[in-house]
């Protein structure tokens, strides 16, 4: 281990994070406060900012990581090898397959699409940022793609490398994890509950392959599925209101 406080580039990479994520911690919660009375940004707005702020911040973290004299495959930026390459790509695979399964299932299934559509509406902040129209879903693909790159980055790269130098690998990215669970605030408690899995499975494939790019495919995949399956569901919604003839003839007179 080397001492934190004699890499001024790397504690100025987490002053960055701190101050960054800090801040949407700090609005959200309020946003959270205010209820109906907080001012709503479109949601595309929120995509382009989100996205300006993820990619500014990822940029940083690299530059403090160059000026740090480290290597970039000392956070990830690596080709996976042996045994454990096989199985974080093998990982992938399983979630690629399981993203085609649940698009298959939602598109063919009237009742998986009414739950899924009651899950949406009562789902915690998912309101705030779910996308409506097309230019809407456009701008939530573009922000899959970019926090599937630049959220490894700065959670699973710089901050998990950066804290390992002062404490063990595992006590790094558990406090990685609980940083990136806490920046989705806005989601509130059970939000923050139901990507703990999902956060939990991301760091684990970067613990055991070494390289972001496996995480970083599984992150794109599982954010781009979300806004898919919400184009799904709404693309049904007229045809799934209606009671089809044979729930129709049991219905009573």
């Amino acid at each position: 281990m080397q001492p934190l406080l004699d890499q001024p580039a790397l504690l100025g990479g987490l002053a960055a994070i701190t101050l960054v994520f800090g801040f949407i911690v700090y609005r959200d919660l309020r946003h959270r406060l205010l209820g109906p009375d907080a001012p709503r940004k479109p949601v595309q707005r929120q995509y382009r900012d989100t996205s300006i702020t993820l990619w500014l911040l990822c940029i940083i973290c690299f530059i403090c990581w160059i000026l740090a004299g480290q290597p970039l495959s000392a956070i990830g930026l690596q080709a996976t090898s042996g045994w454990t390459g096989w199985l974080v790509w093998g990982l992938v695979a399983v979630s690629i397959a399981y993203a085609l399964y649940a698009l298959l299932g939602t598109a063919l299934d009237r009742e998986a699409r009414i739950k899924l559509r009651r899950d949406f509406y009562t789902a915690d902040g998912f309101d705030l940022i779910r996308p409506r129209t097309v230019g809407d879903h456009a701008g939530f693909q573009f922000l899959s793609l970019t926090a599937g790159i630049t959220e490894e980055v700065i959670f699973r790269g710089f901050l998990i490398a950066t804290l390992a130098l002062v404490m063990p690998v595992w006590a790094a990215a558990l406090a990685s994890m609980a940083v990136f669970i806490l920046a989705h605030a806005y989601q509130g408690l059970s939000g923050m509950l139901r990507i703990t899995p999902i956060t939990l499975f991301m760091t684990a494939v970067v613990l055991i392959g070494g390289s972001l790019w496996p995480a970083m495919i599984i992150h794109i995949l599982a954010d781009a599925l979300a806004g898919a399956l919400v184009a799904l569901v709404d693309a049904h919604e007229d045809a799934d209101a209606c009671v089809p003839t044979s729930e129709a003839e049991a219905l009573p007179a």
